[in-house]
């Protein structure tokens, strides 16, 4: 499904698990009503990643904002902290975080945003852009 024009939203997540819950739902809402339910799934899981990891090591209450263009989706997450996140090694006892977002994403970064940063990775318009 192509979308027509730029679309974009931002929600901000309370410094509790109350945000992330509503991170989920504000993502799952928005691409339903935007794609019609393409990358959902894979969104819900890159946010909750992201959203995570700025309400643990972030400060403040994190912004999470979702944009549609051309049927891709970017994930923003802006928080306090300007440290960059750290990718730790995947093992039993956890590290998968950032491994995961890389491996459903076309492409992921960070940059200065404020006193803090912004994380951002973007969602193919079609998972099987991913494979090869």
């Amino acid at each position: 499904m192509t979308i027509p024009a730029p679309l974009t939203a931002e929600c901000v997540l309370s410094g509790s698990a109350r945000g992330l819950a509503a991170a989920r739902r504000f993502t799952r809402l928005a691409l339903l009503a935007w794609t019609g339910g393409a990358a959902v799934d894979d969104a819900l899981l890159v946010v909750t990643e992201l959203a995570t990891n700025a309400l643990r090591h972030g400060g403040g209450d994190p912004v999470l904002r979702l944009s549609v263009d051309g049927g891709d989706v970017r994930i923003e997450v802006f928080d306090d902290n300007p440290a960059p996140p750290v990718r730790r090694p995947a093992g039993t006892d956890g590290g998968w975080g950032l491994v995961l977002v890389d491996r459903l994403s076309s492409v992921r970064g960070t940059a200065p945003h404020g006193r803090g940063k912004v994380v951002w990775c973007v969602l193919p318009a079609s998972p099987a852009e991913l494979a090869g």
